[in-house]
């Protein structure tokens, strides 16, 4: 096996494939049409439902609001375009791997909602946005971003969504592991999401997918210093 670019994506697409097959062996019920149920009829007590409710809640329904908020920000500087296209390279996996590190250290619900916390998540994103734009539009890019997901997330904790605990760990990697654009070039995902996943006592990826993607991945990431 060559230990190139080429072979770390496919390994990882099999990865990916072996807990989508999870994921899907988990849906209750299907429609006729194939479509499955909305997420606020999903149960939670499985990775799909906790997938599913998770994505739906911090991601996807909160899209449209950070975009308008963007527009409103687009300034001189840089057009909400472009900052929409920065966004889109790694913001997904990089809130989740924030919040995957906080749930990893946090032994109570009532301590995930702090602003401790809350200044973490995005202080992890301005990081991510690195020199693209100036200090103060980074903030401020990264304070919609993060008000919006801390409103989500707040509102999981409301209503009694299990938020901390092994079972909640696993949904988010996955979640982050399917966003993330290139994992080879995000070693955060890889620490927090992927290498867990891959050692995980419910065998949600084949063995020899695991020994692939351990051994591709460990190795690129000792050239690259990880």
């Amino acid at each position: 096996m060559r230990h190139n670019s080429t072979n770390r994506q496919a390994y990882l697409n099999l990865a990916r494939l072996d807990l989508a097959e999870q994921l899907w062996a988990e849906v209750p019920d299907h429609e006729p049409d194939g479509r499955v149920p909305e997420s606020a009829a999903v149960d939670v007590s499985s990775d799909y439902g906790r997938v599913t409710v998770l994505g739906h809640t911090i991601m996807e329904k909160n899209w449209d609001e950070i975009s308008a908020e963007i527009d409103k920000l687009s300034s001189g500087e840089v057009n909400a375009r472009t900052i929409k296209k920065h966004l889109a390279d790694h913001i997904w996996c990089t809130l989740l791997v924030a919040v995957i590190q906080k749930v990893e250290s946090l032994s109570r619900a009532v301590s995930f909602v702090s602003d401790g916390v809350k200044r973490f998540l995005q202080g992890a994103l301005v990081e991510r946005l690195g020199s693209a734009f100036s200090d103060g539009l980074r903030t401020a890019v990264a304070g919609i971003v993060v008000d919006k997901v801390w409103f989500a997330l707040t509102k999981l904790l409301e209503v009694h969504f299990p938020f901390l605990g092994t079972d909640i760990l696993r949904a988010l990697r996955m979640l982050a592991v399917f966003s993330c654009p290139s994992i080879e070039r995000h070693p955060e995902v890889y620490e927090h999401a992927v290498r867990p996943l891959l050692g995980d006592a419910g065998a949600l990826i084949s063995e020899d997918v695991k020994a692939q993607v351990s051994e591709l991945f460990d190795a690129w990431g000792k050239r690259q210093g990880w």
